[in-house]
């Protein structure tokens, strides 16, 4: 059997002389005219299209040809062929052996139940499924609701959500006396669709949940996160009960531990995790009116500490799936924990742009009609940048934040990706010997009964191929970011 190496992590695959697996490929007549290659250099530079041109002539010569010639009256018009004749045969099955053809120790490749349904779909749904669902990730929106007493730290975890520190002129202002008269709506720096809502404080002696509520429009928030630096009080548990009520999810989010911390430091014996659970148990005997309390004690400004993966991690199971998908999209990555999950929703959404490709689900750019999709491709590494908090505006407000120069933090970057995801890259990745490719291809066909790769299937396999590639590259670009600034 075909020996499956890993063409991710393993470079060796790409320099592997030429392959039974890459042979199955590409043609004889695409070969035997082949120049001598230079002893100075291993392999030949192939150009995007070349290359575009080569895998288009492969999957023609793969698929399956009808024995007979179609008669006048059968031929369909442009306008009436099926959209989705090219669907059927991109399979649970090709996928699979795809995944393994291509299978990282490192991290999951989990498809998801939603994308498991798709490609297990009937092929006449596959393909306005794929594009609903492209659809419902793309536009979807999630608003949060950040509440509390006056002075809790509200305006500043707004703030930290959105990966700015409380100085940038575009962060929401703070101070020790309330500063949200109103429900002040503060949108994701990157995302859009992601919206914050400051909402006033609750601390008036006139306070009246129900009231509160419908005068903040509680029916637009997807949840509440009630914030005190203190103890929760009777206005905290008269909001959450009335919360309650409205079937809206709801969270208590105690907030400046780091003062706390530093408060009691000095004294003898002290012990931070005593501490923190002391802290604990107290909001929790003050919230028994609400059933079991979710608590989390968080600091804005070291969002890597206590228990804000935990926030997020209960969030991700409680959350509708594209709630959750924008939700850890949005979020800065402030740990390796945090970089590993967005790490993980990215690879999903790969598979969505392969599967695409694969149906042409995706317009092309014109000319390039196969798998290495200028469009598909940039915006991907466009998103995932802008995500990774790699962007100068990010690592800037990182620089503050850690104390660190924002020139040794941009220096940590040595990918291709350093200075940005552009064009020009995307040309420079097709643009390079497409060995690895070739190689996952000749599994891909070799695995399959009878050796034939299905209709999209090229496309399928060389853009989940470059994608990862590309994610891959980011993704250690950002963990050498986050051990420069000492957080990880």
């Amino acid at each position: 059997m075909t020996d499956l190496r890993n063409p991710y992590n393993d470079r060796s695959s790409q320099s592997s002389g030429s392959s039974s697996t890459t042979s199955q490929t590409f043609s004889v007549d695409e070969t035997k005219d082949k120049k001598p290659q230079s002893p100075h250099r291993k392999y030949p530079t192939i150009s995007p299209r070349n290359m575009l041109q080569k895998l288009e002539i492969a999957e023609k010569n793969l698929r399956t040809k009808c024995p007979d010639e179609p008669k006048e009256k059968d031929i369909k018009k442009p306008e009436e062929e099926d959209k989705n004749k090219n669907v059927y045969v991109v399979s649970r099955e090709f996928v699979d052996i795809l995944s393994n053809a291509t299978e990282s120790t490192e991290d999951s490749d989990s498809l998801g139940s939603e994308l498991q349904e798709i490609i297990d779909s009937p092929a006449s749904e596959k393909t306005n499924k794929l594009k609903s669902k492209l659809k419902e990730l793309e536009n979807v929106t999630l608003n949060i609701a950040i509440t509390g007493m006056t002075g809790a730290g509200k305006s500043s975890f707004v703030n930290a959500l959105r990966g700015l520190p409380n100085d940038d002129k575009n962060a929401a202002p703070t101070g020790t006396t309330e500063t949200t008269m109103e429900p002040n709506m503060y949108p994701h720096p990157s995302m859009p669709n992601v919206k914050i809502w400051d909402l006033p404080g609750i601390g008036s002696p006139k306070f009246r949940a129900k009231k509160y509520l419908k005068d903040v429009s509680f029916h637009r928030y997807d949840f509440f996160l009630i914030v005190t630096s203190e103890r929760f009080k009777e206005n905290d548990i008269e909001l959450a009960r009335a919360i309650m009520m409205s079937k809206k999810l709801f969270y208590f989010i105690r907030t400046k531990i780091d003062n706390d911390i530093h408060a009691e430091s000095h004294k003898r014996n002290f012990d931070e995790r005593i501490l923190l659970e002391n802290i604990r148990e107290d909001c929790k005997a003050n919230l028994l009116r609400v059933g079991i309390p979710k608590i989390f004690l968080v600091s804005s400004f070291n969002l890597e500490k206590y228990d804000f993966q935990k926030l997020i991690n209960t969030l991700e199971d409680e959350l509708p799936e594209n709630k959750k998908f924008a939700l850890i999209q949005s979020l800065p990555v402030y740990s390796l924990e945090a970089l590993t999950k967005k790490k993980t929703y990215y690879k999903k959404i790969i598979w969505l742009n392969a599967f695409a490709a694969g149906i042409r689900a995706i317009a092309p750019i014109p000319g390039l009609s196969l798998a290495c999709d200028y469009g598909i491709m940039k915006k991907f590494f466009q998103q995932v940048y802008t995500g990774f908090g790699l962007s100068n505006e990010a690592l800037e407000a990182l620089s503050d934040r850690v104390n660190k120069p924002v020139e040794q933090l941009k220096a940590a970057k040595t990918s291709r990706f350093k200075e940005g995801a552009t064009e020009d890259i995307v040309i420079d990745m097709l643009s390079k010997p497409m060995i690895a490719i070739a190689k996952t291809l000749g599994t891909v066909i070799s695995l399959l009964p009878g050796g034939a790769l299905p209709a999209g299937g090229t496309a399928v396999a060389s853009v989940h191929y470059l994608l990862n590639m590309g994610l891959n590259e980011m993704a250690e670009d950002t963990k050498c970011v986050l051990s420069v600034s000492q957080l990880a």
